[in-house]
């Protein structure tokens, strides 16, 4: 049955199925579903085994599976919390006035806060039985633990491609089907990666409003005079950060357009795993080294990472 709405539960359309069972989500792919299919970034003509991240941006269901949410505890006394903003001044050399742009951190009260991790759940390509692509989120099981995650999912697919369907487990990929993820684009390193990739970074920054674009440009350029050897963008659901990586030192740099986050410094400096990765396992505590708070020490903190004098106090 295809449904075309958002649900508020998706047990009202697991009627049919077991207490335990095992199903997916998606849909079989119409005519209509290509140039969406294209424009999430998909091969044409669909190629089997291919997976993304969906991005954020087609609602909140998409935006809780990609970046997740805060939970606000309004019960709870305020506690001071701290943001990056750009500030600019005027600085006096004798006669002369220059003007000069820093990124400070502010405190500022606010509720305090849960982050709820993105659920993180992946788009697939398959083939059904008669030969039918199908797109396929999953697995999931019939039981209380996946009924939020589940229905979220059910809303992403509504929110990206305008309905879903409960598809039973003859969808389920092989156990041998090689997933290829299509979550980054590496690129071009040239003589300079980083002066060759500035200009896609500026399209992450202008991403961002007002004069957040001035903290997260600020960051970036930091990142970039340690040298960094590669460069990767996210694309679809990553599409808010950027891979630096330092295959020297052993590690990449994990950095978003996100204001007030953290930069992730990931224990791992082969392009080929990291770019294989889940959301979920980029973020997990597991898979960074550290993770380098948006404050008043973050250049500090990324000096001391990359095991050199703070490029900014060069």
């Amino acid at each position: 049955m295809i449904v075309a709405r958002r649900t508020r539960d998706i047990n009202r359309y697991l009627t049919h199925l077991a207490e335990g069972a095992t199903y997916f989500l998606g849909l079989r792919v119409s005519a209509e579903d290509s140039g969406r299919l294209e424009a999430l970034g998909f091969s044409v003509p669909l190629q089997r085994g291919e997976s993304l991240l969906p991005p954020a941006r087609r609602g909140a269901a998409s935006r809780r599976n990609a970046e997740g949410f805060d939970i606000v505890h309004r019960d709870q006394p305020m506690e001071t919390a701290y943001r990056q903003i750009s500030w600019t001044y005027i600085q006096r050399h004798g006669t002369r006035e220059v003007e000069v742009t820093e990124v400070k951190s502010v405190p500022y009260h606010r509720y305090p806060r849960t982050n709820v991790a993105p659920y993180s759940v992946e788009l697939l390509v398959s083939v059904a039985p008669t030969g039918t692509h199908c797109i396929v989120a999953g697995p999931f099981q019939r039981t209380d633990s996946q009924t939020t995650k589940a229905t979220n999912t059910a809303n992403m697919l509504v929110e990206q491609f305008g309905s879903f369907e409960v598809l039973d487990s003859s969808l389920r990929p092989p156990a041998n089907l090689q997933v290829r993820r299509l979550n980054w684009k590496l690129l071009p390193a040239g003589k300079n990666p980083w002066q060759s990739a500035w200009p896609s970074l500026q399209t992450v920054i202008q991403k961002s409003r007002g004069k957040s674009q001035q903290v997260i440009e600020a960051r970036f350029v930091e990142v970039g005079k340690y040298n960094p050897e590669f460069v990767a963008v996210g694309l679809g659901g990553f599409d808010d950060y950027v891979v630096f990586g330092f295959p020297s030192l052993g590690i990449c740099v994990l950095e978003s357009r996100f204001t007030n986050n953290a930069t992730y410094v990931l224990a791992l400096a082969n392009w080929e795993i990291v770019s294989q990765m889940t959301k979920e396992q980029i973020l997990s505590a597991s898979a960074h080294r550290d993770r380098l708070i948006h404050n008043g020490d973050w250049f500090a903190a990324l000096a001391g990472v990359l095991n050199r004098p703070s490029a900014s106090a060069a």
